[in-house]
């Protein structure tokens, strides 16, 4: 795990002539960060395929994905984690503006939990796919990263607690109770990689080197304490 620590904002209200109406306190930001292993990572890719009439253009594409679909569940990818995120279809004009074919296109979302399986996977449904498969990203992620948000928090806190009372020390006082906690909104540094692969008639493609490095989420937290 490794924490990254941003300067943060602090102020102090009140003094020791102020009214009980107006209590001192300090208020300071901490921010924790933590990293892991992904545990997961999503495909996004699409087939296509281009025929002069409607009807041939969306057959072959959906008999393309199944291939791709199929490919997936053979390296063990469960149905469940293979979704249709989008279908199109489109006509494509000539220079007179007429139509002069279709090109349908159904695109994919694999999700895949045995990393171990991903580079031959993607190796896999590229062949399966043909010619027409468009692979746009891959992008790892942690799907139970629990634990990482509460070290990141412990983090948060602790920074936000030290600034708070070199402040408070310095103004001659010390900390009280804690009155208020804010989170902002966990926030993760996505592992997205472009990938530009597309399949080659007659030919299997090779398993792709995938490495997963780290993925790591930031907590930004703003506490309230009292100042005695």
């Amino acid at each position: 795990m490794a924490a990254a620590l941003t300067a943060g904002a602090l102020t102090a209200c009140g003094s020791s002539g102020s009214s009980n109406d107006s209590p001192r306190e300090i208020t300071a930001v901490g921010v924790g960060e933590s990293s892991g292993k992904p545990d997961v990572l999503t495909v996004q890719m699409s087939v296509q395929h281009q025929a002069g009439d409607v009807s041939t253009a969306l057959n072959e594409a959906s008999a393309r994905a199944q291939k791709v679909i199929d490919a997936a569940g053979a390296n063990g990818v469960d149905k469940a984690q293979i979704s249709t995120a989008n279908v199109k279809l489109n006509p494509r004009y000539g220079p007179g503006s007429e139509i002069t074919s279709y090109e349908a296109t159904q695109s994919l979302t694999i999700k895949v939990h045995k990393l171990e399986t991903a580079s031959k996977l993607l190796g896999d449904v590229t062949t399966a796919g043909g010619d027409a498969t468009r692979i746009e990203s891959v992008g790892f992620d942690i799907e139970n990263d629990d634990e990482l948000k509460a070290s990141a928090r412990d983090k948060a806190f602790a920074e936000a607690k030290t600034r708070a009372e070199q402040y408070a020390k310095l103004s001659g006082g010390s900390l009280g109770e804690v009155r208020t906690v804010s989170e902002v909104p966990v926030t993760t540094k996505p592992t997205t990689r472009e990938f530009g692969a597309n399949g080659v008639p007659g030919a299997a493609a090779s398993p792709v080197p995938i490495e997963t490095g780290e993925q790591s989420l930031k907590v930004t937290v703003t506490v309230v304490w009292g100042l005695s």
